[in-house]
């Protein structure tokens, strides 16, 4: 895919000239998030905003996006488009700097996620084999323009969301367990044999280091979404693909060496996820974790060590989250525009919502 440089920078000059209305949003806490957006033209972007000043930086998108991941060193941000997309843009804090856009081999598409090298220097993305049907985690140098140098093993289908240990060495990654491919769409190709996995690999060599497996009476849950909490507690949101008369728990906490523990939920918590976790964000301290889901129009933060629901807030169409910059605190970015800070105690719209849609996901930049 062929894209115009000079058209996205004429796009992204438009969208900043579009007014914050700063002035007229009550003050919040210093919290600055990125992701992904739809324009009410019907384009797309990926921005910077800072829940008080408003936006900082945009880049024209050639289709919609996903999520994005941040580079810890440099603050630089890579959008990634929605699967089956495979166009990836990445951007700066800096207006000036022109995006750079870069793009998954023949025969392989994004996820959707990714996650940066503690030192910077690596992305690796989650993708599609799509000639084998396997899920392939891809490698790019970062600092030769985010050349591709090779790919690992997944070791499940349909990798999606994908993080690092605390010893930086750690890849986990959240395979959904379902076969697609772009000829069909999103359409999932293999609901009858569904095999979901969370996974551990290790980055430097792709060896499997650790799996586990849904068992056969959950394998309709695909694990689609994932965070790291304090002590490398991955908690992990799953998306139903079975009966909607079934009351299923979807969300889950993991250790290395232990057993997967599920959230067990009441009736309150099955009906505000509604089958489906939509984003998972675990707070600045590690000890909380929020997780959204669109569907039920609902946020639940739990603490992570009890493995206990501890709020749950009603927000229209909400998706995206993303830690603030407060210990126990999120923003929550919705379908409709609106975003809010919240905690255990409430959610607080921040005023009037920016002129566009957000999207799936949002990630916070450190304040």
């Amino acid at each position: 895919m062929e894209i115009d440089r000079r058209q996205f920078t004429a796009g992204a000059l438009a969208l900043l000239a579009t007014p914050a209305r700063a002035g007229e949003r009550q003050k919040v806490e210093r919290s600055i998030i990125a992701a992904t957006t739809r324009n009410r033209d019907g384009s797309y972007a990926a921005v910077l905003y800072d829940l008080d000043k408003g936006l900082l930086n945009a880049a024209n998108l050639p289709a919609r996006g996903h999520d994005v991941a941040i580079n810890p060193i440099t603050q630089e941000c890579v959008a990634f488009a929605r699967r089956p997309g495979t166009f990836a843009v990445s951007f700066g804090v800096q207006k000036g700097r022109p995006p750079i856009v870069f793009h998954t081999p023949a025969n392989r598409n994004f996820y959707g996620h990714g996650i940066f090298s503690p030192d910077g220097r690596l992305l690796y993305t989650t993708e599609n084999d799509l000639e084998n049907g396997q899920g392939i985690i891809g490698v790019w140098d970062v600092m030769a323009g985010y050349k591709r140098i090779g790919e690992l093993l997944a070791h499940g289908i349909g990798p999606h969301d994908i993080n690092l240990l605390g010893d930086g060495q750690t890849l986990v990654i959240a395979n959904g367990g379902i076969v697609t491919h772009p000829d069909h769409g999103r359409r999932p190709l293999n609901l009858a044999t569904m095999s979901p996995s969370l996974t551990y690999i290790d980055c430097a060599t792709g060896n499997l280091l650790e799996q586990q497996k849904l068992p056969g009476d959950m394998q309709q849950r695909s694990i689609r979404h994932l965070d790291v909490g304090a002590n490398d507690t991955v908690i992990f949101g799953c998306q139903f693909k079975g009966a909607r008369s079934e009351v299923v728990d979807l969300v889950g906490f993991h250790q290395r060496g232990k057993s997967v523990e599920l959230l067990s939920g009441d009736p309150t918590i099955h009906r505000a996820l509604r089958h489906y976790v939509s984003s998972v964000a675990v707070d600045r301290s590690g000890a909380f974790c929020g997780i959204t889901s669109s569907r039920g129009q609902q946020l639940v933060i739990v603490d992570v060590a009890k493995r206990q629901v501890i709020a749950t807030h009603e927000f229209a169409d909400v998706s995206g989250i993303a830690a603030s910059s407060r210990p126990g605190g999120f923003v929550v970015a919705s379908g409709d525009g609106g975003l809010a800070i919240a905690d255990r105690a409430r959610i607080l719209p921040t005023g009037e919502a920016p002129p566009w849609s957000w999207d799936n996901h949002a990630i916070a930049l450190p304040t």
